[in-house]
């Protein structure tokens, strides 16, 4: 119910939903998704993509390239589900992704909170892929 009695606001979540659930219910791999992202949180990941947290070097933008489309073996987050990056990036700051390609993700994460996740991955996946 949107504007009603039942509506509430997103605050710290992303919602993914299936655009034609039937497709999903099947396995299509090529059923879309659409995601619900907090207010603002694309235009403030635009600027943690671009500008960093703690500097430019820590800037998405360094490493995956100027449109987040990868570099190399650096893999690309333009057009992923938000959900899934911040799952990652949740992965590294927790240890669960410890591997020594992730290694430069480290201090990324480590000036990155729930908030800041959340915008970069709603920027990212904002992006075509």
């Amino acid at each position: 119910m949107v504007g009603g009695e039942d509506a509430e606001t997103l605050g710290q979540r992303i919602v993914e939903v299936a655009v034609d659930h039937e497709r999903h219910e099947l396995r299509d791999p090529a059923s879309g998704y659409r995601a619900y992202v907090p207010q603002g949180s694309i235009a403030r990941g635009r600027t943690i993509a671009q500008a960093g947290q703690g500097g430019p070097a820590l800037a998405c933008i360094a490493c995956h390239g100027a449109d987040l489309r990868g570099v190399g073996a650096i893999p690309p987050l333009a057009g992923r589900s938000p959900t899934y990056i911040v799952r990652q990036l949740l992965a590294f700051r927790t240890g669960a992704r410890s591997a020594a390609a992730g290694a430069p993700m480290l201090p990324v994460v480590a000036q990155m909170n729930v908030d800041d996740m959340i915008a970069a991955a709603a920027y990212a996946a904002s992006l075509d892929p």
